[in-house]
């Protein structure tokens, strides 16, 4: 089964206090069509949105009067030069809608307040020794009315809902010590909606991630792809017709180096493994390790993405990671390499891309399901841009 279905996620749990945005926060299944278009094609006429929606003329002109009403889109600047009359584009206003997404994990927790385009607008980030459940609430609740206090006092209703990504293994965290709370006790909807009047919703970390690509990363015009995120461990996802495959753990003879490896990898070599946590930015100092981890890295991927392509027939392959940009981008230069050296037809392997939603991936695709659930269509592949 799918592990997210996208408008609306049915599979989720949600806290709903019905706060924010209570004005638009129900839309019709047109009106999320003509949305969930506009996000994928980054402005569009009214009547190219007729083309590809089939929606006739009337209805797309009464649809985009309400979403204009509602300040949930834009009118872009008139086109001309074309065939027949002049036409405006229609892009999604950035300020129509915010969310907050929270992404905890092991070493530490992400929080970003992203606008209706995908832009990050803030974010906080805290760490920790170990995941101790009395403080990260501590700092959520802090940070949440930290990010919300960026905005201008008239954009906080608009504020959709705050998502939170979370990983499999969370239930299996040991406290911080023998006083604090345990893991496998704490509700998540509960603790956060007690910290907020907004409406809660809870994913699993990796499906977040690779549905954040799918709206406003790298993937958003695929339908097909496998995406592969390096963290305190290696996880990936596989994507069909707009739907996320969670399957089975990664299992292979030889799995894919993850960043615990990593710092393994430093701490044994008698370097100094901060940098792995600390850092998205840079990782200097680091060779010969480094280059050896992306070695490793690259070829756990290959093995992993030819093991999918005897199976499925994908397009593409996004890697993405909590990792610095210049170290994904090694590692995506490193499987094409390989994919050379081994004398493949690139003809017939899937493209190999980064991914754009960067190291926050997971706390963005976080901030997404709330955007998901209250704007989107599950499936927008009706039709190609009209030539």
């Amino acid at each position: 089964m799918p592990d997210m279905r996208f408008a609306p996620p049915s599979a989720m749990r949600v806290v709903d206090r019905g706060g924010g945005l209570n004005q638009t926060s129900v839309r019709t299944y047109n009106e999320r069509l003509v949305m969930s278009l506009l996000r994928q094609h980054e402005g569009l006429s009214r009547m190219e949105i007729g083309q590809i929606s089939g929606l006739s003329a009337q209805t797309v002109s009464v649809i985009i009067r309400a979403l204009e009403r509602d300040n949930l889109c834009l009118a872009g600047e008139v086109q001309r030069g074309r065939v027949g009359p002049p036409s405006t584009a229609m892009h999604l206003n950035p300020e129509g809608a915010f969310a907050i997404g929270i992404k905890v994990g092991l070493k530490s927790t992400d929080m970003v307040l992203i606008d209706f385009v995908g832009q990050l607008r803030h974010r906080h980030e805290f760490q920790y020794p170990a995941p101790d459940p009395d403080s990260v609430f501590e700092e959520i609740g802090a940070s949440i009315a930290a990010l919300t206090a960026t905005l201008p006092e008239p954009l906080h209703e608009r504020i959709v809902g705050i998502g939170i990504s979370l990983p499999e293994e969370i239930e299996s965290w040991p406290p911080q010590d023998a006083s604090s709370g345990n893991w496998q006790s704490v509700d998540f909807e509960a603790k956060v909606g007690r910290l907020s009047d907004l409406p809660v919703y809870v994913q699993n970390d990796i499906t977040a991630a690779a549905g954040a690509e799918m709206i406003f990363g790298a993937a958003r015009s695929m339908g097909d792809f496998a995406y592969f995120f390096f963290g305190a461990q290696t996880e990936s996802r596989l994507v069909l017709n707009h739907h996320v495959y969670a399957g089975r753990k990664f299992a292979a003879a030889r799995p894919i180096p993850s960043l615990s490896d990593f710092e393994a990898m430093l701490r044994d070599g008698g370097l100094d493994a901060a940098a792995v946590w600390h850092s998205t930015t840079e990782w200097s100092g680091l060779d010969p390790y480094l280059s050896q981890w992306i070695a490793s890295g690259a070829n756990g991927l290959v093995s992993a993405i030819l093991s999918i392509s005897a199976f499925v027939a994908i397009d593409s392959v996004i890697v993405d990671g909590r990792l610095p940009a210049p170290v994904r981008d090694a590692l995506v230069s490193h499987v094409k390499d390989a994919f050379a050296e081994r004398g493949l037809d690139a003809a017939l392997l899937p493209d190999i891309v980064p991914g754009k939603t960067g190291a926050f991936a997971k706390a963005v695709g976080a901030a997404c399901v709330p955007f998901h659930s209250r704007f989107m269509v599950e499936n927008i592949g009706l039709a190609s841009m009209p030539g």
